[in-house]
């Protein structure tokens, strides 16, 4: 009981010490709770499931909870920025995942699903919108995107890119939005 004490405060102090060295790409001071990651996870539809991203996977929370979601012949492709976070990422075995340790900006191919826990409000404009184009631009038809958020000021950016719905988790530090996105498959560009 002790030890594993001791372990869940050093991930939370690692996690911490990334907040401190960048904030804007870390987004917040403590990973996401478990029920914010299974309300994501509960907005994918598992069973059509074959190829999924995760954008900003930090410590890997969320990952380990998609994982256990995910059908044993899909892939999940995971970007994560920061060096240490990414060797945290590294820890996890599973075979269907990829760890990329480059911007989210750089997606390619076609995904069921996306998740995502970018700090969207902290990356300079120019960046959220070439990673949110990007999103678009790489959902499979029928496919979500599926992004948490701590306030509701970047819903005018998602409404330019998809139609969402959200709802509201509070058992997290802080309480958070989910939103799930779909593309808006009449609008040919996005004006």
């Amino acid at each position: 009981m002790l030890a594993s004490a001791i372990n869940m405060f050093r991930s939370k102090a690692g996690f911490v010490q990334q907040f401190i060295r960048n904030p804007r790409a870390i987004g917040s001071i403590t990973p996401s709770s478990l029920i914010l990651c299974e309300t994501m996870a509960q907005c994918a539809d598992w069973q059509k499931v074959t190829r999924a991203a995760e954008l900003g996977a930090g410590d890997g929370v969320l990952t380990r909870v998609l994982l256990q979601h995910l059908a044993t012949n899909a892939s999940l492709d995971v970007f994560e920025i920061s060096p240490p976070l990414v060797k945290k990422l590294r820890q996890i075995q599973d075979d269907r995942m990829s760890i990329h340790s480059h911007s989210a900006e750089h997606l390619t191919g076609h995904y069921d699903v996306i998740f995502s826990g970018l700090p969207l409000l902290s990356l300079p404009a120019k960046i959220r919108h070439a990673i949110l184009e990007k999103v678009h631009e790489t959902l499979a038809p029928g496919g979500v995107f599926i992004q948490f958020q701590y306030t509701s000021l970047t819903q005018p950016e998602l409404s330019r890119y998809f139609i969402w719905e959200r709802q509201r988790v509070l058992k997290n530090v802080p309480p958070a939005w989910v939103y799930r996105c779909q593309r808006n498959w009449s609008d040919k560009t996005l004006g």
